[in-house]
C-alpha cells in the first residue's frame, strides 16, 4: 500500500487517507504517526500532516479527537520498567523528561522505555512503537508489548545500536524475537562499563 513517487498530494487526498488509516484501524480518532506509517507502509501521509499544520490541527479541522495523553501510559511502564530492573539487583534512577531516555542503571547504563500497542492491521494482530530517531540516544531499548487490556505481552531488551528504525512494528513472528527477554544483555553493559573504568584507573 505504499506510495508511488511523484504523486500529488492535496487536502483533499490528506484527508481521505486520514480517514483510511482510522478505517483500517478501527478507531474513531486522530491516529498517530506510528498508526499512519503501519497501515500505509509509507511515511509520505505523516510527513505531509507534519507539513501542512500537525496532527492536532488536522484533528480540528476534521472535529476528531486526539489520541489520549501517552504520557501517563508511559510513566505506569517507566515505573514497571524500574522495579523489574531492581529485582533483578541493580540500582536505578528515573530521569527528568530533559533527558533522550528514560532510566539510569547502575549510574551508567541509559535506558529508554517504550510500550507497544496491539492492532489489528490486514487480518493480523501486530505492534507498533515510535522509536522516533534512527539513531539511538541509549545503551539499551526496553520495549514492553501491551495486549488489548494494555498489559505486558511481552519484553524486548533490544541494544540501542541495533535498532535502527524510526517506527518499530511486529507480529508475533518477528526478527525481534530475537530480544525477547534478553535481561542478560544488563550484565554485558555493567560489565563492559566496569571494564572501562578498569583501563581508565590503571
Amino acid at each position: 500500500m505504499g506510495y508511488v513517487k511523484g504523486i500529488k498530494w492535496n487536502e483533499d487526498l490528506i484527508e481521505s487517507k486520514i480517514y483510511e488509516v482510522m478505517r483500517l484501524l478501527g478507531i474513531d480518532r486522530m491516529p498517530s504517526t506510528a498508526e499512519t506509517e503501519l497501515i500505509l507502509r509509507d511515511s509520505s501521509l505523516s510527513n505531509k500532516i507534519a507539513k501542512t499544520g500537525g496532527f492536532n490541527k488536522w484533528a480540528d479541522r476534521l472535529g476528531i479527537e486526539v489520541k489520549r495523553s501517552e504520557t501517563q501510559l508511559g510513566h505506569k511502564f517507566e515505573g514497571k520498567a524500574k522495579e523489574l530492573i531492581e529485582n533483578l539487583g541493580y540500582t536505578t534512577k528515573q530521569m527528568s523528561c530533559k533527558y533522550p531516555f528514560d532510566i539510569l542503571v547502575n549510574d551508567k547504563i541509559s535506558i529508554d522505555v517504550k510500550s507497544a500497542k496491539v492492532y489489528l492491521s490486514h487480518g493480523s494482530r501486530v505492534h507498533t512503537v515510535g522509536i522516533n530517531k534512527k539513531y539511538a540516544t541509549c545503551d539499551i531499548y526496553l520495549i514492553f508489548a501491551l495486549d488489548e487490556d494494555e498489559n505486558i505481552e511481552r519484553t524486548f531488551i533490544i541494544p540501542g545500536c541495533d535498532l535502527k528504525v524510526t517506527s518499530m512494528n511486529f507480529g508475533k513472528d518477528s526478527i525481534y524475537n530475537a530480544y525477547l527477554d534478553r535481561w542478560d544483555l544488563l550484565k554485558k553493559y555493567d560489565d563492559f562499563y566496569n571494564n572501562l573504568a578498569s583501563v581508565g584507573g590503571a
